[in-house]
């Protein structure tokens, strides 16, 4: 399983949520590049970041999106407030792997099929992130009435190979990742690429997450914490 460490930046610097609430934030005032290469010196290949402003709508962070995978040899993941084909663009012109489309993705699936079709399921990332199994969406505001399985059912139809699972009631909490749910996709998709989100307290946390086989596993309030040993994450 792929161990991802994550940065949410918002006005800059970064910052980790409870909940999904942004009343609960954690202001961590360092800066996401040298985070990003503190994480890349001690091993990790992939990187996870959100743009908490952009998805709000408010402004964007994406330059420091783009400096991270300009400065650093990590394989950056990225989402938040990308809408639109030249957004895409843009952050592939820069570097980035991969993006995340969440609400997009529940409010607009005809044009999100078409990024699938056209750039790859390998390199947009569905985001379904869900609040009692729910899809949520608006930087995780609102909450819609389709189940994930649903979501993830129809998305797979359409060639979507990798979606970034997020359980709200679990994000920021550092109590345990939500097994219940991953093992039900797990064995209802076996061969989605399921990467897990929100909770991860401990390495024994991950070590759970892989014997169910996840593909991935997001960490990042467990980091900012020291709840778990940077140096020995990735060895």
């Amino acid at each position: 399983m792929i161990r991802i460490p994550a940065i949410d930046i918002i006005n800059g610097t970064c910052v980790r949520l409870t909940k999904g609430e942004f009343d609960q934030s954690t202001m961590y005032n360092t800066d996401p590049v040298e985070i990003a290469k503190k994480y890349e010196k001690a091993g990790a290949k992939k990187i996870h970041i959100v743009d908490l402003d952009a998805a709000r709508g408010i402004r964007t962070n994406k330059e420091i999106i783009f400096r991270i995978a300009e400065e650093t040899g990590l394989q950056v993941q990225a989402g938040g407030g990308i809408k639109s084909k030249e957004h895409i663009d843009l952050f592939f012109e820069k570097g980035v792997k991969a993006v995340i489309i969440g609400s997009k993705a529940v409010k607009d699936r005809i044009e999100v099929k078409s990024w699938i079709s056209n750039y790859g399921g390998g390199k947009i990332i569905i985001g379904a992130d869900v609040r009692n199994r729910k899809i949520a969406i608006d930087g995780w505001l609102s909450t819609s009435e389709e189940d994930i399985s649903d979501f993830i059912l129809d998305y797979m139809i359409s060639g979507a190979t990798t979606f970034l699972c997020t359980d709200i009631q679990k994000d920021g909490m550092l109590e345990g990742t939500s097994n219940t749910l991953y093992n039900l996709l797990r064995n209802k998709f076996p061969k989605l690429n399921l990467i897990a989100s929100g909770g991860v307290a401990s390495v024994r946390d991950l070590e759970l997450l892989d014997e169910m086989g996840m593909y991935g596993c997001v960490i990042g309030k467990a980091l900012f914490e020291n709840r778990i040993d940077l140096n020995r994450l990735f060895k």
